[in-house]
């Protein structure tokens, strides 16, 4: 890749992912680099990544069957920045994942309003199946290995409550 250190811009990212029974975040910083030539439409490709802290995995707290614990989701996600040692307002992009069951609780959308803070300029959604195998593929490195070896890769996502199954096929160019 051609570019000079004027084009690379580093952010930090967090990715917060509250489950059917387990939460978790992990702190990165992503370098990225527009690889459009000059006068093109940017493109913004990563072209480095680096993990500054993983979580502890959390039980996701619940209030009952229909409930999500929001306040005790809220002090996980508080105390496992502090062990970070980081700011939300230090958080550059983000992501808040809802995923399995929990993402069906009755107040879940509320849960993502009181999280929102913690992402920065943030994606946050509730993931169903499809976007849950998506993620799952892709964070487990199922869609890197397909990539690299153009084969096709199966990724079965076993969760707490769900099971979701992905396949992956990056085909020769």
């Amino acid at each position: 890749m051609n570019s000079t250190n004027r084009d690379v811009e580093k952010i930090v990212s967090v990715g917060i992912d509250v489950g059917t029974t387990t939460t978790q975040i992990v702190v990165s910083r992503i370098q990225v680099c527009n690889t459009a030539p000059g006068s093109m439409v940017p493109r913004m490709s990563i072209i480095g990544k680096e993990v500054l802290y993983r979580s502890n995995i959390h039980f996701t707290p619940l209030l009952s069957r229909e409930l999500i614990n929001a306040q005790g989701v809220k002090g996980i996600i508080d105390k496992e920045f502090h062990k970070a040692g980081i700011k939300p307002q230090e958080i550059d992009t983000g992501a808040v994942i809802i995923t399995g069951e929990t993402a069906k609780k009755e107040n879940a959308r509320s849960l993502l309003d009181a999280l929102a803070g913690y992402a920065g300029n943030f994606v946050v959604a509730t993931a169903g199946p499809l976007l849950e195998s998506v993620l799952a593929g892709r964070g487990a490195g199922a869609a890197a290995i397909s990539s690299e070896l153009h084969r096709v890769v199966l990724n079965i996502d076993v969760g707490g409550g769900t099971s979701n199954l992905a396949v992956l096929r990056k085909e020769r160019r």
